[in-house]
């Protein structure tokens, strides 16, 4: 995870979830991205992120839909 996810998560979140956000999002990996792109993941993490508004149960409800099919957090996102 790159340093400007690190600090979306430290921003959004409180000290107490971060361990627990960092390891939910860690979950979506290469193989859940279409031709297993660097980007794709890096965008869904963003979008998640996004969307998730400093709640890790959101983050949570995020990151199960975007294992089912990332590009419908990162179109959700685009659309807030």
């Amino acid at each position: 995870m790159d340093k400007e996810i690190l600090n979306i998560v430290s921003r959004d979140f409180s000290k107490s979830d971060i361990n627990e956000v960092i390891k939910e999002l860690s979950t979506i990996t290469l193989d859940h991205v279409m031709v297993e792109s660097e980007n794709n993941l890096r965008n869904t993490y963003i979008s998640i992120l996004k969307l998730s508004n400093g709640s890790l149960e959101q983050l949570t409800k995020y990151v199960k839909s975007a294992k089912q099919d990332f590009r419908d957090v990162i179109y959700w996102a685009s659309k807030i």
